[in-house]
């Protein structure tokens, strides 16, 4: 690169694009596992999102997807998360500029005793080298794969990696600046009470600034008491950012399309959403987590750094703790603190909660790079090997461009319902919340009724159910009020009676059936009909697959299964990341579906569609027994 090139903006806009355009090839074409579709309805319709509600993101991503872009709303929201953390690399790079300076102050000093012209050449070339270095360190941090999975689809973890890094910037820049610090402070508190309306893992960020700002980062920064009044004082920003967090109240007031949680209802309700009451029982619960997610951890650690890039981590924090303690302690009290939250979270999908783990690893990556390349300068450009090693190997397992696997499963499913047909499920990672999506904003089979069942356990789904579905929820009116009684002593912690809220809930959807049967007809998924805790759910109706669902039906006709509107060629399509259990779930589902049909056709005599069914079946899923035991016993039947 030439020297024209190697500034701090040109730099700044390379990055960027660099990142947005690798991003933007391996974007989702489309919804994504999980939470994918009701966020994306969220932003669409300006709602509210599940706790802990995420109104930053609400907001953000409303005005995003109101650019006029002739995409789709869902491609144009996984676009935005490309943009936020390609945006967030570009905050990394400038957080690396701070950090570099604070570290290269003493050798500064030394020059000085030199002459003034051989300073000045030393200058130039060790200024070159300071922004190539964290130029390819940002890189690497653009490329790790836990980065770069928050890129690929919507989700509020692009935006909060984005705040994350902006909150690190702006308190080293307060606790470096030799002027107008306590402003610098003032910004970095706005910062912190805005991050945690997008996400409580905010609440990870503040021992670190905390430590920063009693001790800072210089020689001259000494603890100071005096610093207990400041705080008081810095609680003004801080709650001015925080207030966004009112948007949750006043938006459910006006009854958007999403609305979860219904916080509107009462100061006990917005509390209980907004602090995410409901999740707390999965941390700090398990200590059988503790190993999982530590080794998943550090099985995801080498693909953060190009394997490579472990040395110079290990390299920073030696370097760091010669040069410059503070900031060593500064970063290892945010890896440490995000690492000891996150191994005590009994989720799946922890990967992203490691996010500022991996960005403190990173910068003191960037350091250990420094030390090295202050030693053999010319080795700087060989930097480069890391992230390339990095986009190389994390590519395929953040490609996402052929992805159809959750809106062909839906579209599957959706389209094999019949007219006017309700449909119990709970299967929320593959097709619940992207139904919600493509049934509230795109408009795709307004006519079924959808009854999340794991969600009838919240008082709030049956406000939104009513609202959705007022009809069917007239129909079983007197369930509904007999199952809140009890469910609203169950939320606010008063004194219940748990068989009883069990029975009423197995009651309420028992009369869901029986008073719509016959008048629509009615549907229930695979994960109803084989999970044993739901035995007394539809007990006395026969289970026929259709699709990728079963209509309920009492008599004992025999029904000609069809595969005409089942196409599978997109699921065989995306074979990447088979370690990703959202992926393998899906397909095996999928393929048991298929199955299922297959199962029903051989029951009632029908071999040939029997045969076709185990066929598509296995196509999906090679390991699925239950196709290849079918298909065993339709070849000992021939002979």
């Amino acid at each position: 690169m030439t020297m024209k090139i190697i500034s701090k903006l040109n730099l700044s806009i390379i990055l960027f694009l660099t990142a947005i355009t690798i991003y933007i090839m391996t974007a989702a074409p489309d919804l994504m596992f999980t939470d994918s579709g009701e966020l994306a309805g969220v932003c669409v319709t300006l709602g509210i999102a599940h706790p802990t509600g995420y109104p930053l993101f609400a907001i953000i991503g409303h005005l995003f997807s109101l650019i006029p872009m002739g995409l789709s709303k869902i491609y144009q929201l996984n676009l935005m998360a490309s943009f936020f953390t390609a945006l967030s690399s570009v905050v990394f790079f400038q957080t690396l500029l701070i950090v570099f300076e604070l570290v290269n102050k003493k050798k500064n000093q030394q020059k000085t005793k030199n002459k003034q012209s051989q300073v000045n050449e030393s200058n130039l070339l060790e200024n070159r080298n300071i922004l190539l270095i964290s130029f390819f360190t940002s890189l690497i941090y653009s490329f790790a794969t836990t980065v770069w999975q928050q890129a690929n689809a919507i989700e509020v973890y692009s935006l909060q990696a984005m705040m994350f890094n902006l909150v690190i910037w702006s308190i080293l820049k307060s606790s470096s600046a030799k002027e107008n610090q306590f402003k610098f402070y003032i910004f970095t508190e706005f910062l912190l009470g805005l991050s945690f309306t997008n996400h409580m893992q905010t609440v990870l960020l503040i021992p670190g600034v905390l430590y920063l700002y009693l001790f800072g980062i210089g020689d001259s920064h000494k603890f100071d008491k005096l610093k207990f009044k400041e705080i008081l004082w810095l609680f003004i920003p801080f709650v001015i950012g925080l207030s966004l967090i009112l948007y949750l109240p006043l938006r459910s007031m006006s009854m958007p399309d999403f609305n979860w949680g219904f916080v509107s209802r009462g100061w006990s309700k917005f509390i209980y959403h907004a602090s995410g009451k409901q999740y707390q029982i999965w941390m700090f619960s398990d200590s059988a987590s503790i190993s999982t997610n530590l080794g998943k951890f550090f099985s995801l650690l080498p693909y953060q750094l190009g394997w490579i890039g472990l040395v110079p981590f290990l390299l920073g924090i030696y370097f760091l703790f010669k040069q410059n303690r503070k900031l060593l302690f500064f970063l290892l009290i945010l890896l440490f603190t995000c690492l000891s939250y996150s191994v005590n979270y009994s989720i799946h999908d922890i990967d992203s909660y490691f996010l500022l783990a991996f960005i403190s690893i990173i910068l003191l990556t960037g350091t250990g790079l420094f030390f090295v390349i202050s030693k053999y300068p010319k080795l700087v450009a060989a930097i480069v090997i890391i992230p390339i090693i990095s986009l190389i190997q994390n590519f395929d397992s953040n490609d996402n461009s052929k992805n159809y696997l959750v809106p062909e499963y839906s579209r599957i499913l959706g389209d094999n319902l019949e007219p006017n047909a309700i449909i119990i499920s709970a299967q929320w990672d593959y097709w619940c919340s992207a139904f919600w999506y493509k049934q509230k904003v795109e408009g795709y089979r307004p006519d079924v009724v959808l009854l999340e069942k794991e969600l009838l356990r919240r008082t709030w789904y049956l406000e939104q159910f009513k609202k959705w579905y007022p009809a069917t929820a007239k129909t079983v009116e007197n369930e509904v009020n007999l199952y809140l009684g009890q469910l609203e002593l169950f939320e606010s912690e008063k004194e219940y009676n748990p068989v009883l809220i069990q029975q009423y809930y197995v009651g309420l959807i028992n009369a869901l059936i029986d008073k719509n049967f016959g008048k629509r007809p009615i549907y229930v998924t695979i994960d109803v009909v084989e999970n044993p805790t739901d035995a007394d759910i539809a007990s006395k109706y026969q289970k026929i697959p259709q699709g990728f669902a079963f209509r309920l039906e009492k008599d004992n006709k025999i029904y000609q299964p069809n595969l005409d509107k089942i196409d599978i060629s997109k699921f065989l399509e995306f074979k990447k990341d088979r370690n990703n259990h959202l992926v393998e779930g899906i397909l095996s589902v999928a393929s048991l579906n298929v199955t299922n049909i297959g199962r029903y056709a051989q029951a009632t005599n029908n071999t040939v569609t029997a045969r076709k069914s185990y066929e598509m079946a296995l196509k999906i899923d090679r390991s699925n027994q239950n196709a290849q035991m079918g298909l065993q016993q339709l070849s000992n039947i021939r002979q």
